[in-house]
């Protein structure tokens, strides 16, 4: 382990592929900054009151926490507080793969697989589904985008922001197809997201790390289990190979 590599800290805005990966880092000597997950682009800003939802439902303290964060629409300030420390921002869009809810005052939270497993949506009175793929779900989280970049340019971060662009894998490694994540396959989710990697790429003018086909594959003996976005091992060695490398030329002096 080099010095610089000691050295570099990676924060996260995404979920379990940039969590995965960041795996690696650390193993590589990576320090890690702020991580700011389920937390959708369209939920930043609405401060809706934690009481709104009970997250004494949640046994981890991890989950209970992230969801609080998104509540209180705190991605700004999280980012902003470690900005400064930070060499690479990870970006990926896992997150907002469930859509988000709207409140009758227009206030909007993320989805979560978390919080649809707890039941924690069944008493929002008068919540309004956005479906990620659907039309107003994409123009609306289209919308957010400039806002969005004059916020990295903001914090010093914009230049430093790798957006992972990772398909969700059709089989495992064993050639076995995978499975579904809340009804929605492989297949279908690509399709959906990717007018949102073109908007992104089109509207952010960052860079974008897209996973080669041949590294997408699921892992067969995964941590989190089995799912489309739980990929190989030599997916993420190739992803943080790939940061790396990124870190390293953003973060030359100048003139070198």
């Amino acid at each position: 382990m080099s010095a610089v590599h000691a050295a570099r800290t990676v924060s996260v805005f995404g979920s379990c592929v940039s969590r995965d990966t960041v795996e690696v880092l650390r193993r590589q000597g990576w320090r890690v900054g702020a991580y700011v997950a389920r937390q959708s682009l369209l939920s930043a800003g609405s401060r809706i009151p934690e009481g709104t939802l009970d997250l004494n439902r949640f046994d981890s303290a991890f989950v209970r926490r992230v969801h609080a964060e998104d509540l209180a629409g705190d991605r700004s300030s999280r980012l902003a507080a470690t900005a400064a420390r930070t060499d690479v921002l990870l970006w990926d869009i896992v997150d907002e793969r469930l859509g988000v809810l709207e409140l009758p005052d227009g206030k909007v939270l993320t989805r979560t697989t978390e919080g649809l497993t707890a039941g924690l949506y069944d008493s929002l009175a008068g919540a309004r589904l956005l479906e990620f793929g659907s039309d107003e779900h994409f123009e609306r989280w289209e919308a957010t985008l400039p806002a969005w970049r004059a916020e990295l340019a903001e914090l010093g971060l914009l230049d430093r922001t790798l957006l992972l662009q990772t398909a969700w894998a059709i089989v495992d490694e064993d050639g076995e197809k995978t499975p579904t994540s809340w009804g929605v396959g492989a297949l279908e989710a690509n399709w959906f997201a990717q007018r949102y990697y073109q908007a992104a790429a089109r509207a952010m003018g960052i860079r974008v790390l897209h996973l080669p086909d041949e590294l997408t594959l699921a892992g067969t003996h995964h941590t989190w289990g089995p799912a489309p976005f739980h990929y190989q091992d030599a997916a993420y060695a190739w992803l943080a190979d790939r940061i790396d490398r990124f870190a390293a030329e953003v973060c030359a002096p100048s003139g070198a």
